[in-house]
C-alpha cells in the first residue's frame, strides 16, 4: 500500500472511517490537528480506526482523529490497511 497524498486524504473523507497501521512506538497523540496542539501521550504500534481527517500543522498528509477518543495522530507515520 502506499502512502496518501493530502489529495487523495481529502478524498477519502467521505470514506471515514478507515483503519491505518502504525508501525513507531513513539507517535504523539495530540489534543487536536497539528503540532500546535498539546502532546497527551503516545501510541503504541497497532492498528487504529481513523473516523475524520483535517490538514495541521507539522503534517503534510494530514491528521486523523481516533475512534477511541483519544485525539489526533500524524497520518505520515500511518499507513492505509
Amino acid at each position: 500500500m502506499k502512502d496518501l497524498t493530502v489529495a487523495e486524504i481529502v478524498v477519502l473523507v467521505s470514506y471515514v472511517p478507515f483503519f491505518v497501521k502504525v508501525s513507531i512506538s513513539d507517535l504523539n497523540i495530540r489534543k487536536g490537528p497539528g503540532t500546535d496542539y498539546a502532546r497527551t501521550q503516545y501510541i503504541p504500534v497497532g492498528v487504529y480506526t481513523i473516523v475524520e481527517v483535517k490538514s495541521g500543522k507539522g503534517s503534510t498528509a494530514g491528521w486523523g482523529r481516533l475512534k477511541s477518543g483519544a485525539a489526533w495522530i500524524s497520518l505520515d507515520y500511518a499507513k492505509k490497511v
